[in-house]
């Protein structure tokens, strides 16, 4: 009886995930305009141990005048590769993904996405994403752009979604895992309504072709 509480109580630490990315899964940040900008997510090492770290790209979309390098912990790439392995760490070394933004002078939004997983070990894995976007430099509005309005934000459940431009913005929400929540083409001056009640407290991502903006759903 004993040995099988024993069991019951270690089975828990021995599956446990042995890193997770600091500060949050989820890095929002706004890239200076004609200039780069670095952005990182870290992946805090809790147990000390020796620790490998493999990743995927599994989401990229930005503005096509936009620049966007990554580098891991060991290697800077030109653009964004299909996969990596980063070095390993020991004890307090921190891992990370870096990407350093270039927008020049173009406006929106982007939006990158990675699964990282410990070497060997891909079930002990952790889903990241940059969310960024830019003001730009510009002196008119384009011809035809759409614009959105969404409120409230954050919401406990009911918000809204405004396309205030002159033309149609086909549009989707998905949880961080990217599992498809709602998806519209919402015709403009129309407004939509999208019910998040059933769903849990967190990070909720509203992806146009214009960019992804993030909503917050609080209980």
């Amino acid at each position: 009886m004993r040995t099988l509480l024993f069991l019951m109580l270690v089975a828990p630490t021995l599956s446990a995930q042995t890193f997770f990315p600091v500060p949050d899964p989820l890095l929002v940040q706004e890239v200076a305009p004609e200039q780069a900008t670095e952005c990182y997510i870290f992946f805090e090492n809790p147990g000390g141990d020796s620790l490998r770290l493999r990743w995927k790209t599994v989401e990229q979309s930005y503005p096509s005048g936009w620049i966007v390098d990554l580098c891991d912990f060991g290697l800077c790439y030109v653009g964004i590769p299909a996969s990596g392995l980063m070095n390993p760490v020991v004890g307090a070394e921190r891992p990370y993904l870096k990407l350093i933004v270039q927008p020049g002078t173009t406006p929106g939004a982007g939006w990158v996405g990675f699964r990282v997983w410990e070497d060997g070990n891909p079930t002990n894995h952790a889903d990241v994403f940059f969310s960024l976007h830019t003001p730009g430099v510009t002196s008119a509005p384009e011809i035809g752009q759409a614009r959105l309005r969404v409120f409230p934000n954050p919401t406990s459940g009911v918000f809204f979604v405004d396309n205030t431009g002159n033309r149609p913005l086909p549009m989707q929400l998905t949880d961080v895992g990217g599992q498809l929540i709602w998806t519209d083409n919402v015709a403009p001056g129309e407004r939509q309504m999208v019910d998040l009640a059933a769903w849990p407290a967190g990070s909720y991502f509203l992806k146009t072709a214009d960019g992804t903006r993030v909503v917050q759903r609080v209980r």
